[in-house]
């Protein structure tokens, strides 16, 4: 009997050895897994509100009081449209805010740049036609003649809790960084011109 209790003793440590050994292993894979879930969740939200976020600035541009406005007004539109970022970091947010044209040139349409703002970021040159240097081709919705609409573009660096490092290893020096082009509809009378810009040309 002492003998088969010793035995059994010896066994129920070895099982808890095994145990420990066990969840040693296993430790460091769910910590990756729970981390990585929470990480995965904060860039989903991020991507979902930076759309937001483009979309607001390009409706408000495309509405503003002023059809010429001022660096100022620039300014303050993109920093009202912020407020649907927090709490994410919006101070290094690129913005380039474009005011779009579609004309007819001996029977085609083309689509381009007709003046542009930007902040933390390089505006886009005037009459850069649509299709090149990542501009994207003239929406569906604005292919006529005298068509004018906003193109709002925002880049975002996105900036995890822990693993910085891995970001970078997996995305490059920049890590990982969300853009959005979403054009909007001008709503004004009268075109909207960027600060420091001109008037669509017009080619009738």
């Amino acid at each position: 009997m002492g003998k088969n209790f010793e035995r059994y003793s010896h066994f129920k440590e070895d099982q808890r050895a095994v145990a420990a050994v066990e969840f040693a292993l296993v430790l460091p894979v769910l910590i990756v897994i729970y981390f990585g879930t929470v990480e995965l969740t904060r860039a989903v939200d991020a991507s979902r509100k930076l759309t937001l976020f483009t979309r607001t600035l390009g409706d408000l541009s495309g509405r503003a009081d002023n059809p010429n406005p001022t660096t100022n007004d620039m300014a303050t539109i993109a920093g009202a449209a912020t407020v649907i970022l927090k709490p994410l970091d919006a101070s290094g947010l690129q913005i380039v805010v474009n005011s779009m044209g579609v004309e007819s040139i001996y029977g085609g349409l083309y689509g381009g740049v007709c003046s542009s703002w930007s902040q933390n970021a390089t505006k886009r040159p005037a009459l850069q036609i649509n299709g090149t240097n990542g501009l994207p081709a003239t929406p569906a919705a604005y292919q006529f003649d005298g068509a004018r609409y906003i193109l709002a573009e925002v880049t975002m660096n996105y900036t995890p809790i822990i693993g910085s490092s891995l970001y970078k290893w997996i995305f490059g020096a920049r890590g990982l960084s969300f853009t959005r082009q979403i054009p909007w509809s001008q709503r004004t009378v009268n075109e909207i011109i960027m600060p420091g810009g001109s008037a669509c040309p017009n080619y009738n």
